[in-house]
């Protein structure tokens, strides 16, 4: 099975009275990343378990929209279905030149955290049962914010930007703005992404899985490799449609073995890069705009409109508490006003917001702990350890070198 054999053997599968969840966003000046976090918090509100939420910037989601200075989280514990999250959410400034100097102080503060877990408990490291009680800082998903004014799919800035990153996180590509493209320029660039990311330059984002061809059925998670030479801007092209291999193979893992884990792992890939709608908000007060639902077309809520146009499988995003939510006080939408029409945020019609937000917080939690955990602290753990043993014998060598000389 895919990830479902990883899951009944890890540590995760004692529950957890809360688990911790870090997601990371990342993208140019501009590009919509505070917007993003602002509408998610919106949506979330109502399973917002009361006196969790904390900001460490200076109420910088009640204010209006200001540009990112520096990194701040935001977080709150929420809970769904009975499954307590402590959700965290980390804004990064804009990526502007010179973009090596600020990709550097993002991947400094990824591998803080996994430092952190390794200065900090290395007495549990050491054990075979770890503190379940210890938190969780890790960055489990980075969403990198791709804008698509261009319409040239993937920019050579995009391109470094993914790679370095992917290095050493999970990384979600986002397609923003997406009220901005028409239909026709909307599946372009979603396909055009796509096809450069897996087939093109092999870009080892989350979902991108090795395929062996020697066996048929065998898998590895791909390159995560331990490039940690920031400077190395060298991509190769591939002719060969990698993603219709991890595709055939995961519907292999479907039908053959019923995992969730694979048909979770195809509706992502379905769906990935992610477009993005945000609320637009009241200048003064920061506040979404009032959008009432005799506005929306006066035809159908989101809710109804994703059960129509989705499968059976799919249709499944909308739960419960989610029809709850997509309509505020259900009278009033999260989304933008135009003089022809009003976009949704919630609306699949119109972006992929309920598509991410089940991802991230149901079908796919448990799956990027995992590799965030298994892939790449233990990559990094590896690394500090050569380094250290490294640095250690140097030292000997030298003491050796001064006491044979004297």
């Amino acid at each position: 099975m895919l990830y479902s054999q990883k899951l009944s053997q890890n540590s995760y599968s004692k529950k957890e009275s809360i688990t911790s969840f870090n997601i990371m966003i990342v993208g140019a000046t501009g590009s919509g990343k505070t917007s993003f976090i602002r509408t998610f918090c919106e949506f979330l509100k109502q399973d917002i378990i009361q006196g969790t939420y904390k900001e460490t910037g200076n109420k910088a989601l009640k204010n209006s929209l200001q540009s990112t200075e520096e990194i701040y989280t935001t977080s709150m514990h929420i809970e769904e279905n009975g499954k307590r999250t402590a959700l965290t959410f980390i804004d990064t400034p804009g990526i502007s030149s010179p973009v090596i100097q600020q990709l550097q102080s993002l991947t400094s503060y990824i591998d803080s955290q996994y430092f952190r877990t390794l200065a900090e408990y290395t007495t549990q490291e050491s054990k075979l049962q770890r503190d379940a009680k210890a938190v969780d800082t890790h960055v489990h998903a980075c969403l990198y914010f791709i804008v698509g004014a261009g319409f040239q799919g993937l920019s050579e800035v995009d391109k470094f930007i993914l790679k370095v990153l992917s290095s050493r996180v999970n990384v979600i590509p986002i397609l923003s703005k997406a009220d901005t493209l028409t239909s026709a320029q909307h599946q372009w660039l979603k396909e055009t992404i796509k096809e450069e990311i897996f087939n093109i330059y092999r870009i080892p984002v989350y979902g991108h899985i090795q395929v062996e061809d020697s066996e048929e059925g065998e898998y590895s998670k791909d390159g995560k490799d331990d490039e940690n030479d920031i400077k190395d801007t060298n991509f190769d092209k591939k002719d060969e449609a990698h993603l219709s291999k991890i595709i055939n193979m995961l519907q292999d893992c479907m039908f053959k073995d019923m995992d969730e884990d694979a048909c979770a792992m195809l509706e992502y890939l379905h769906t990935m890069p992610f477009s993005m709608i945000s609320y637009e908000e009241n200048f003064e007060t920061g506040r979404p705009i009032e959008i009432r639902s005799h506005e929306i077309n006066g035809c159908q809520t989101s809710t109804e409109s994703l059960q129509e146009n989705y499968n059976d499988s799919v249709a499944k995003i909308i739960n419960s508490s989610e029809k709850t939510q997509t309509m505020i006080n259900h009278n009033q939408a999260l989304g933008r006003r135009y003089p022809w029409s009003v976009v949704e945020c919630c609306n699949p019609d119109h972006c992929d917001f309920l598509l991410l937000k089940r991802m991230l917080l149901s079908t796919h939690r448990d799956m990027l702990k995992i590799d965030t955990s298994e892939c790449f602290y233990e990559n990094y753990r590896t690394q500090q350890l050569i380094s250290h043993q490294k640095d250690k014998a140097s030292t000997m060598n030298s003491q050796l070198k001064k006491a044979n000389l004297s």
